[in-house]
C-alpha cells in the first residue's frame, strides 16, 4: 500500500513514516522543499507541495490510497516555548485552516487513488478548562481562539472533502515519545530535580504513547470507519502524578513538597507563554470510549510503561 502524508518531517509524522517503511508500506511526503530534507529517510518519496496554493498540481500520488494530514505549525515553539504572537496565531491559521483547504483542493487537480484521509491536525486543546468534569467529542467547544481554530481546520476537512474519500479527524491529547512532545519538553527540568506542580497540579492531563498513535492511525486505515473520535489513552493523569512518576523513573527529585513553588510556576507559565499556558494549565480528562468501542486497544495504556519505553529503561 502506498501512504502519503503532510507534516512528515515532524515529531509525529516522521515517527509514523519510519514505521511504515519498516512495514514496506510505500510512503509518499508532501513537502515546501524536497531537495532540502533534514535526515531523509531512505526509500521515501519526498514530493512538493505549496500549502499557500489551492491550484497547486502534486506529482507522486497516482498510487496513493491513504493520506495522513499532520502539517500545521507547531501551537507551542519554537522550539520549546513562546507565546501566541499575532504573527505566531497568523501561521497556525494558514498552516491548519487554509493549509488544509488548499491541500484537499490540490487533490481536486492532481492524479492520485486516495480512498481516506485521516487528518490530525486539531486537538483536545478544543475543550475548556473542565476541572473534574469528564469530555467527550459532544462536549461543549471552548470559545478561546485555539478552539476556534480547531473547529476551523475540522471544517476545513469536512467540508471540502468529496463523499468518494473517507474522512477521519483525530484530536489528540499528550503524545509520549523521546524525541518531541510533552516528555522531551519536561526531561531537562525533571532531570535537574526542578519540575513541580504548576498550580495545585490538580488538572488532569490526557495523554497516548506516539506508538500507539501509530497503532490507531494503522487500525483507521484497516477498518471502515469514519467521523471525529478523541485520541488519548482511558487513563489520564493528574499533571502531579505526571511530575511524581518522571521523578521516579528518572529518581531524580521534584519540587512538589513547596506548595507555593506550584503557584509560582503557574504565574511564571501565564507570564512567558500567554495563551500557550493553557495547554499545560487547564484540566481536560477526556473520555475516548468512542475510540475503544470500536476495538481498537492500547499497547502502551499506562503512564509509567510508556515512560519507561521511551526513555529505554525497559
Amino acid at each position: 500500500m502506498q501512504i502519503a502524508l503532510t507534516g512528515g518531517t515532524g515529531f509525529i509524522g516522521n515517527y509514523l513514516t519510519n514505521k511504515f517503511v519498516k512495514n514496506d508500506h510505500q510512503v509518499v511526503v508532501l513537502t515546501r522543499d524536497p531537495n532540502h530534507i533534514k535526515n531523509p529517510i531512505p526509500k521515501v518519496n519526498y514530493i512538493q507541495w505549496n500549502p499557500k496554493d489551492p491550484q497547486f498540481k502534486l506529482n507522486g500520488l497516482e498510487n496513493s490510497e491513504i493520506l495522513i494530514h499532520l502539517a500545521g505549525e507547531p501551537l507551542v515553539g519554537p522550539p520549546i516555548i513562546g507565546r501566541w504572537t499575532k504573527s505566531k496565531k497568523n501561521k497556525i491559521y494558514e498552516s491548519r485552516v487554509l493549509g488544509t483547504q488548499n491541500l484537499i483542493h490540490s487533490l481536486s487537480v492532481s492524479d492520485h487513488k486516495i480512498n481516506t484521509f485521516i487528518g490530525m491536525i486539531s486537538g483536545i486543546g478544543c475543550y475548556p478548562d473542565s476541572g473534574e468534569n469528564i469530555l467527550d467529542e459532544n462536549s461543549k467547544i471552548s470559545n478561546e481562539w485555539l478552539a476556534d481554530i480547531v473547529l476551523q481546520s475540522e471544517n476545513s476537512m469536512i467540508n471540502n472533502l468529496p463523499q468518494s474519500i473517507r474522512n477521519v479527524i483525530l484530536r489528540a491529547g499528550i503524545v509520549i515519545g523521546k524525541d518531541g512532545g510533552g516528555l522531551k519538553r519536561l526531561l531537562f527540568p525533571s532531570k535537574f530535580g526542578v519540575l513541580g506542580k504548576f498550580g495545585t497540579g490538580n488538572q488532569w492531563w490526557s495523554w497516548m504513547d506516539i506508538e500507539d498513535i501509530y497503532n490507531c492511525i494503522v487500525f483507521f486505515i484497516e477498518n471502515d470507519h469514519t467521523g471525529l473520535y478523541n485520541v488519548t489513552t482511558e487513563n489520564p493523569v493528574r499533571q502531579k502524578e505526571f511530575v511524581g512518576t518522571l521523578s521516579k523513573i528518572l529518581r531524580r527529585p521534584n519540587t512538589m513538597w513547596f506548595p507555593l513553588l506550584g503557584h509560582l510556576y503557574k504565574l511564571a507559565l501565564k507570564i512567558i507563554l500567554g495563551g500557550v499556558s493553557a495547554e499545560v494549565l487547564y484540566s481536560r480528562k477526556i473520555n475516548p470510549s468512542k475510540l475503544f468501542k470500536t476495538g481498537f486497544t492500547c499497547q502502551y495504556p499506562q503512564l509509567e510503561q510508556s515512560i519507561e519505553k521511551n526513555l529505554n529503561l525497559k
